[in-house]
């Protein structure tokens, strides 16, 4: 038993570390440039370069920091994808759903969903196209659809498992170990 322990936490050593999940950010605080925030929601507060109007948008599913977002007034959705880190593997960005909240009398009330095709906007081409459905507006919400099938999300989640496993059985021959 004690020999398989440590087996399983070579394997799991060599294997590679564990993501790691990071603390929220503060409103107010600006966010690190690099690797922050890659697992979970937080909330990250960009300053308006032009103007100084900023809106609160919220960003949920397949993206790469999801979370809530300070952003310019002049944001669309493809630089809110950026702000994001980008769709995260699985994405569909041909089904992404926008929540917009009804006015000042109807804080609380969703006005209208709809679907943005966010693909075809990806395309290269040489016009200069204005699109009223990639503009944003205060208190929208986006959600970005997916589907979480890639293999290496199966392999972390099992590796994940696998460390509680043998955090479990370790702590236990420890317990073992001192009670004799």
């Amino acid at each position: 038993m004690k020999h398989a322990s440590i087996a399983i936490v070579l394997i799991l050593f060599v294997c590679g570390p564990v993501p790691r999940v990071y603390a929220q950010i503060l409103e107010g605080v600006q966010p690190r440039i690099g690797n922050f925030a890659s697992q979970g929601g937080s909330f990250y507060n960009f300053i308006s370069p032009g103007s100084g109007c900023e809106l609160k948008v919220s960003v949920w599913g397949f993206v790469r920091n999801p979370g809530r977002y300070n952003i310019p007034c002049e944001t669309n959705l493809l630089e809110l994808m950026s702000f994001c880190g980008g769709p995260a593997p699985g994405a569909y960005l041909d089904k992404v759903k926008i929540m917009r909240k009804g006015g000042v009398d109807k804080v609380n009330a969703i006005e209208k969903v709809f679907e943005v095709d966010l693909s075809k906007y990806l395309e290269l081409t040489t016009k200069s196209v204005v699109v009223p459905e990639l503009l944003l507006w205060p208190g929208d919400l986006v959600i970005v659809e997916g589907k979480e099938s890639t293999p290496v999300d199966m392999i972390l989640r099992m590796s994940q498992v696998a460390v509680a496993i043998t955090s479990i059985i370790t702590a236990t021959v420890a317990v073992m170990n001192m009670t004799k």
